[in-house]
């Protein structure tokens, strides 16, 4: 499954790994298994209620979070970032 990122998501993604150097290796492995894997149980896959949008939630720790949606080439990530940013 092919996944594309937003520029603000990109540009949170530097700023999460310009604080916690470690992040960027676990981001990396949990892109890698929902492009595999989508509904692999360590992503924690959930659909967002808000809206009536299409957005879906996976977690990257215990802190952190992101959000995406579902497109016709596959996925578009659009924000990263604690529970509280994103939600």
């Amino acid at each position: 499954m092919e996944i594309k990122t937003t520029l603000e998501f990109r540009l949170k993604v530097a700023k999460l790994c310009r604080k916690n150097k470690s992040i960027g290796n676990k981001i990396d492995q949990k892109l890698r298994i929902l492009s595999l894997f989508p509904n692999h149980p360590s992503l924690r896959l959930h659909k967002l209620q808000a809206n009536n949008l299409e957005n879906w939630s996976i977690s990257i720790d215990k802190k952190n979070r992101i959000i995406f949606i579902y497109q016709e080439y596959g996925i578009l990530l659009i924000n990263i970032g604690s529970h509280d940013q994103v939600y």
